[in-house]
């Protein structure tokens, strides 16, 4: 192994998909792994990714970074060597919102149907995507409210379900989402925040509020230009100054849609506060910010780093929590991060 490399996280380096590498390929960029507070050179550029060394750098589980100056070189080298895939097909499952929507209301036959907790948590997950993906449609053109009935009846089997059984992390791993979209975002966002709340007694309404503010804390996103929210690059202060009004406006969408409860509002209005009060939109410190609001605040944190982006790969969820735990000291609730590692698998 090579020198330590005392650089931290969001300074220097760029997780990358392991899975991308091919056999008997060479890169031309050196590959690390972190190590305590630092990185070791792992590969280095110019190496022949024989059947040793692939076998080496492909681990399961194994988080491997690059250089951020290095990643466009790692892009160049999958676009040259990897297998093009086939793009899923973009053909909603339900044609209308009122179709989606009483799918969600007979969900309950589907649960009955289903052998195992994985699965139901599966077809939740699914039903709920369906419902937010079919509202985003009709809503495009002109504003249609939130099916506000149907995700609280959703909410309410995902509840029964993370507090019948132990539910971790790893639960969902194998149906979850790993590439951007508003819609999977929330919905990951809000079983994330399900595990939190079976786990710190809170009554059965609280956690139905907690669960629908994690649900549509994002919504106010859909008012955003796509290119916006898809640019590869990262954000000027101007298209950042855009994005940070997104929090208002998922709480005047849901307060167009009649929802008046002031708790799920508020969590949803709090979700980008931080507790050294360099968050947005208001820039609460502290005890200012509410409950609920705290613990979104963490899952969506948490969400974006696992996620798929234009300008990196996913971080493995042990690399995402504890990049969480060191550089949100000072920003984000520690009992919560802390409970999502504990439960992360």
């Amino acid at each position: 192994m090579g020198k330590v490399l005392k650089i931290f996280l969001n300074t220097g380096f760029t997780p990358i998909d392991n899975t991308l590498f091919s056999m008997g390929t060479s890169i031309d960029f050196d590959c690390y792994i972190q190590r305590f507070n630092g990185f070791v050179i792992l590969i280095e550029s110019g190496t022949l990714l024989d059947e040793k060394v692939y076998a080496k750098i492909t681990k399961p589980h194994l988080q491997v970074y690059v250089k951020n100056a290095m990643f466009k070189h790692f892009k160049h080298y999958v676009t040259t060597y990897s297998t093009p895939m086939i793009p899923p097909s973009n053909t909603p499952v339900f044609a209308t919102l009122n179709e989606a929507i009483h799918a969600s209301l007979l969900v309950k036959n589907k649960l009955e149907r289903a052998s195992s907790m994985h699965e139901k948590l599966k077809i939740i997950y699914m039903q709920t995507k369906d419902l937010l993906n079919a509202w985003l449609v009709e809503t495009k053109d002109r504003f249609v409210p939130i099916p506000l009935e149907a995700a609280d009846h959703l909410m309410e089997y995902l509840i029964e379900l993370v507090n019948a059984e132990e539910t971790t992390l790893s639960t969902f791993n194998a149906f979850l989402d790993e590439k951007e979209s508003l819609t999977a975002h929330l919905i990951k966002v809000t079983f994330f925040t399900s595990i939190i709340g079976s786990h710190c007694k809170f009554d059965y309404t609280d956690q139905k509020k907690l669960l629908l503010a994690a649900l549509f804390h994002d919504v106010g996103k859909s008012e955003l230009d796509e290119e916006l929210l898809n640019k590869p690059d990262r954000l000027n202060d101007t298209e950042y100054q855009s994005i940070k009004m997104h929090s208002e406006a998922s709480v005047k969408i849901l307060r167009q849609s009649g929802l008046k409860d002031r708790t799920i509002l508020t969590a949803i209005h709090d979700h980008h506060e931080r507790l050294d009060g360099s968050g947005y939109p208001s820039g609460l410190r502290a005890n200012r910010i509410s409950l609920f609001g705290k613990i979104i605040a963490v899952c969506d944190m948490f969400d974006a780093l696992i996620t798929i982006k234009p300008y990196r790969a996913a971080y493995k969820t042990f690399n995402a929590l504890h990049l969480i735990r060191k550089e949100s000291r000072h920003k984000l609730e520690l009992k919560y991060i802390n409970l999502l590692i504990k439960h992360s698998g």
